[in-house]
């Protein structure tokens, strides 16, 4: 097996096991066995950069055996191009060979997976509530029961406990019903629920919330909700940008967009908070061109290094850099635009 494994993939298949892996670094959402093996040949750009990373998480099991799955939180860094650099990962994959490879049977049923790469240089350790989220999803895929906190969070959303006792939510409650929307009326109970939380569960439930797919009442609640808050005369910015990524995964886009832009045309835009959830989450937005031009404008009334930072981030992801490239030629754009676009050709670019 050590003289034909190149890569992580590789390692994967020829154990026998059954994986699946995850981007962690925007939102938490799957890519492909077969996308990622690309990546891993440079036949394919990382789809998710972030902070010229790919952010990885791999789940893996042995189907024979009824032991805990293997959980991996790797990164490696991304070249300008946009590709895997392979001396990291090779780096790696020798680490494997040499330290876990002959002993994954062992860490399988002792389901200490995770602590054998705790000193690898590639490992790292998501934010407490993506690790909720991501456990929570890792359940359903694997066909689980929830937490015990599952059902305390189902009675708080139905009011059964009053919306004022959230210091007894578990954040792994609030990852169970949100990883498990279709289930058990969940969508529908957070929808009706939302009118009535508290700045503080709002925000844990819309941190999870933004890893997941939604539609119907629950994206027209969360835009109501983002409505309200748009409107106060006390600006929270932190409470503003949780719900506009938790809005970045609603199937609505349209409305979406209507609404962003409606923010993009208050003094809203000039936050830096709220500039970064949209450009950090709702980057496949831009494909509507008026949308990213109002999006570039707003972003001119920031410092050059913090344009520049919002660019280049935007700019990482495959899909977006000949868009915003486009964009920074629009012949429409302002002059305080135009000298941003200035120096951040003459700092970036060159």
């Amino acid at each position: 097996m050590q003289q034909q494994l190149e890569s992580i993939s590789d390692f994967l298949v020829m154990s026998g096991f059954q994986y699946r892996i995850f981007d962690m670094g925007r939102k938490i959402q799957r890519i492909s066995n077969q996308t990622f093996a690309g990546i891993e040949a440079q036949q394919t750009q990382y789809p998710y950069p972030f902070q010229q990373k790919a952010w990885l998480a791999f789940l893996f099991w042995d189907e024979k055996k009824k032991q805990e799955p293997v959980i991996w939180f790797l990164s490696f860094p991304i070249d300008e191009m946009g590709l895997l650099k392979l001396e990291s990962r090779d780096a790696f994959v020798r680490d494997l060979l040499e330290n876990i490879g002959e002993n994954m049977q062992a860490h399988l049923q002792g389901g200490a997976g995770q602590d054998s790469l705790k000193e690898s240089p590639f490992s790292f350790k998501p934010r407490e509530d993506r690790l909720a989220i991501f456990h929570a999803l890792a359940t359903v895929e694997l066909n689980q029961a929830p937490s015990q906190h599952y059902e305390h969070t189902q009675q708080y959303l139905r009011g059964e406990v009053g919306f004022d006792q959230w210091q007894f939510l578990g954040i792994q409650g609030v990852a169970d019903v949100i990883a498990r929307l279709k289930q058990d009326n969940n969508a529908d109970s957070l929808a009706e629920a939302l009118p009535e939380l508290p700045d503080a569960p709002l925000d844990i439930f819309m941190q999870c919330l933004e890893h997941r797919r939604f539609s119907g009442r629950l994206s027209a609640a969360v835009s109501k909700r983002l409505e309200q808050e748009m409107e106060r005369e006390e600006v929270r910015a932190p409470l503003l940008a949780s719900l506009i990524r938790a809005l970045s995964s609603s199937d609505a886009q349209v409305e979406r967009v209507r609404l962003l832009s409606e923010l993009l045309r208050t003094e809203l835009a000039h936050n830096i908070d709220v500039l970064a959830a949209i450009s950090g989450r709702c980057w496949a937005d831009f494909n509507d061109e008026a949308f990213l031009h109002q999006f570039l404008e707003a972003a001119s009334s920031q410092e050059q290094n913090i344009f520049n930072i919002l660019l280049v981030d935007l700019m990482t992801l495959p899909e977006m850099r000949s868009k915003v490239l486009m964009g920074l030629r629009n012949p429409e754009r302002s002059t305080a635009l135009s000298k941003r676009i200035g120096g951040f050709m003459g700092g970036v670019i060159s």
